[in-house]
Order: C-alpha cells, then sequence, then structure tokens
C-alpha cells in the first residue's frame, strides 16, 4: 500500500508528486495518457525548435517560479521589441502599435529548451518506478482505513491518501466515486469548464525571423482569418526561429485536415507579415477538445466567463474523511487555469498531507 496516489501527471499532480516523495512520502503517480504533461506539450524538431502546443508563458507568479528553480529549469523573456499588429476585420487595414501598448507593458518568459522541460525535470526526480502511464482512473472506492483505485485495464491501487488533480469537470464525467462524494457530479459540470480545453494551438518554424528583421515584434491579434494571436517563438540562443499562437476553435476549423489548417494559417501569417511566412520549415497545431483525458464532449459552460468558480470550495473541500484531496489548474483561486495556479494548489495539497500525518504521528 502507497502512502499517497496522484491521479494526472500533469503539472500540478507531478508537483505535488515531488513534493511529497521529497518529505518522504511513498507516492505513485497514474497518468491516463501515454506520456506526461497534460496541457503542456512541446513537440521538438531537429533544428532544436521547440513548437509549443499547449501552456506556453511564465508570469510573475513566485510559486511556479521557485520550483522551476529548484528542479534547475531555466527562462528567458518574451520577445517584444517592436511593432505588434491588429487586423480589426478583412476589410480594415492592418493596425500597427508599439507591442507594449498591446500588451501592457507585463513581462513574461518562456521555459529554456520548452515547456515540457519542466515535465521531464520533475518525473526525473520523482522517478519513473513511482509513474505508471496508460493508467486511466474509473473508480476511487473509501474502504475506511484506505482508499483503492481501479484503472480501466483491470488494476487496482491502494493507498492511505488519494490527490486527484483532474479537470473537475473530465473527473466528473469519467470517474466513479464510491460512496459517492459530498459534491454533486452535476453541480460540478455546471460550475465548470476546462481551462485551454476550447482552444486550439498552432506553432510554426522558419530559417529566420524574417518578422523581426521588419521590425515587428512577431505579436499580433486578427478578428479577420483563422489565426487569433501570435507571438514571437525564437529560442533562447536565437538558433531556432518561429511562431506561436491560437486558432479560431470552430467546428469547421476543427473537422479541417491538419494540411488544410497550415494553408489557411500561412496564408494569415503572409497577408500579416509578408511573403517570407510562405517558407515555412515545420507545422504543428493540437486540438485541445479532441483530447480525451482534457475533457469530453463540450468542455465549456457557455454560461460562465473565463476561470468562474475555480477554487470554489465545494470543488476542492477534502472528500472520504479527509483522505482524498483536489489539486489542479481549475481547484486554484489565484491564477486558475494557468501553470502557476497548478503548482500553487499542488504545494498547498501536499503542506495539507504533510501536516496531516505529522500531526497523527504525533498523536500516536
Amino acid at each position: 500500500m502507497k502512502d499517497v496516489l496522484i491521479i494526472g501527471g500533469g503539472l500540478s499532480g507531478l508537483t505535488a508528486a515531488y513534493f511529497l516523495k521529497k518529505n518522504g512520502f511513498d507516492i505513485q503517480v497514474l497518468e491516463a495518457n501515454n506520456y506526461l504533461g497534460g496541457r503542456i506539450k512541446t513537440v521538438n524538431t531537429d533544428s532544436n525548435m521547440a513548437l509549443e502546443m499547449g501552456a506556453t508563458w511564465v508570469f510573475n507568479d513566485p510559486h511556479l517560479k521557485a520550483l522551476m528553480s529548484e528542479i534547475n529549469t531555466s527562462l528567458y523573456p518574451q520577445y517584444a521589441s517592436g511593432t505588434g499588429l491588429y487586423e480589426v476585420s478583412s476589410s480594415e487595414k492592418i493596425q500597427e502599435f508599439n507591442t507594449h501598448q498591446m500588451t501592457g507593458g507585463q513581462t513574461y518568459h518562456k521555459v529554456v529548451g520548452g515547456t515540457s522541460q519542466i515535465i521531464n525535470s520533475l518525473s526525473d526526480l520523482i522517478g519513473e518506478e513511482h509513474i505508471e502511464i496508460n493508467a486511466q482512473v474509473v473508480k476511487i472506492k473509501d474502504y475506511g482505513s484506505s482508499i483503492s483505485v481501479y484503472t480501466k485495464d483491470n488494476r487496482s491501487f491502494k493507498a492511505q491518501q488519494v490527490v486527484v488533480t483532474i479537470p473537475p469537470k473530465l473527473l466528473a464525467a469519467t470517474v466513479l466515486f464510491e460512496p459517492n462524494l459530498t459534491l454533486n457530479s452535476e453541480s460540478i459540470r455546471q460550475k465548470t469548464h476546462t481551462w485551454m480545453a476550447d482552444s486550439v494551438k498552432f506553432s510554426i518554424e522558419y530559417k529566420k525571423p524574417f518578422w523581426r528583421e521588419k521590425g515587428y515584434s512577431g505579436f499580433a491579434v486578427s478578428n479577420a482569418g483563422l489565426v487569433r494571436e501570435i507571438q514571437d517563438q525564437v529560442n533562447e540562443n536565437q538558433t531556432a526561429f518561429g511562431l506561436v499562437g491560437f486558432l479560431v476553435p470552430t467546428a469547421a476549423q476543427i473537422n479541417m485536415s491538419k494540411d488544410q489548417r497550415k494553408e489557411i494559417v500561412i496564408n494569415d501569417l503572409v497577408r500579416l507579415f509578408g511573403d517570407e511566412a510562405k517558407d515555412a520549415l515545420n507545422y504543428e497545431d493540437l486540438i485541445w477538445s479532441l483530447q480525451a483525458y482534457t475533457s469530453p464532449n463540450a468542455s465549456v459552460n457557455s454560461g460562465l466567463f473565463a476561470h468562474q468558480n475555480n477554487g470554489h470550495s465545494e470543488i476542492v473541500a477534502p472528500q472520504m474523511e479527509n483522505k482524498l484531496f483536489f489539486s489542479g489548474a481549475e481547484t486554484s483561486s489565484t491564477n486558475p487555469g494557468y501553470m502557476e495556479g497548478a503548482v500553487q494548489t499542488a504545494k498547498l495539497v501536499a503542506q495539507k498531507i504533510i501536516t496531516k500525518n505529522a500531526m497523527v504521528k504525533n498523536a500516536n
């Protein structure tokens, strides 16, 4: 029997596992997918370009930065020098602004080597013997002195405590609990949506940063084409060059082939930055609503504004007599939906378990 089972091998799950293992707990991570990272996914090209398909930017929260420093991963600043572009519609001239005006002057960073470096470092420190991939949890049962977790392929795992880091809406739709939790599954569905699950991310590589050579920062916002937001994605050594951003997540675009989307994206980039955008070396995109372990079916509740009810007390309160805990980006009331929120809740839950077990030992 393990001390703690962590369900979900994304940033929050691996962060919780790292801190618990560091404090002497015997832990096991169960990840449904065939890779770790959750909504962090980096595709590396032969030229050392990190094409980001998921979480990309690190902001000014101290928790994530402290974790990165501890696990020897580093940051470099997002390029924001020069002119930014804003396209109101296809019938209007593209407007030019100072990029700092468009971004509010905020400073943010990217991860050296790609965001997946955080995941790689955490998993190395946790150890592969403590991580199970292809382990989709379908049932969690409380036996009083312990909890058993059952997977789709009929395996079972037993622990004194369990940390669930699956997005709440996905959890309510895919996992059975015995006995039922005090929070209502339908209530979870109505009160939450999974951040980024309705996003389509793209990243594209070029031989040179032609936009910089023209005085553009690479930052652009458009209401006209398939591309909605673009940012510079040149690597830290300025030896690999690219752009990264978001596409319109409409049904028509989702049903296109990747090559069809690539053609439209390049046409959009030509319109914004010039003919040099035609000569792409690599192109990748990822439709998050089609990813089975992000969120099934409709992932967004249209009646909610972004991040509404994240960190709601009904969703984050421990269950099963204080043996079942919830962590993850959507359970954070601070920086919800982002990497910062995922790390913050993981640290909070890990500390709750550490404190609880210390109290039990002292009482005995």
